[in-house]
């Protein structure tokens, strides 16, 4: 059976979920130690980039290498867009219309 790319998202979105709950869950009414907050802090994003690295270069089990040069610099900028505004959300919608207008110019 092979995995789709929402299933894949979903289980990543999951995982996500239960490695900040769980923690909270455990610890409840205690404060963090400041190497667990600022890891607490920081996994959502790197979880949200495996995510977008799927969506961005796979399709199916393959990776797409004719795509992959463009979308790696839409990636680039949406990163530098989200530290330069301090907002992933900002550098989402920015790396999103990139892959777009790439995507349309090729």
């Amino acid at each position: 059976m092979e995995i789709t790319r929402s299933q894949i998202i979903l289980i990543m979105g999951l995982m996500a979920f239960a490695m900040r709950a769980l923690p909270q869950l455990f610890f409840a009414g205690q404060k963090f130690p400041e190497a667990w907050d600022r890891w607490l802090r920081y996994v959502s994003y790197g979880l949200i980039c495996s995510i977008i690295s799927v969506t961005l270069f796979m399709s199916g089990a393959h990776l797409e290498t004719a795509a992959a040069p463009r979308r790696a610099l839409a990636l680039t900028v949406a990163i530098v867009i989200a530290h330069r505004t301090k907002s992933a959300v900002t550098g989402m919608i920015v790396g999103a219309l990139l892959v777009l207008v790439l995507s349309w110019l090729q």
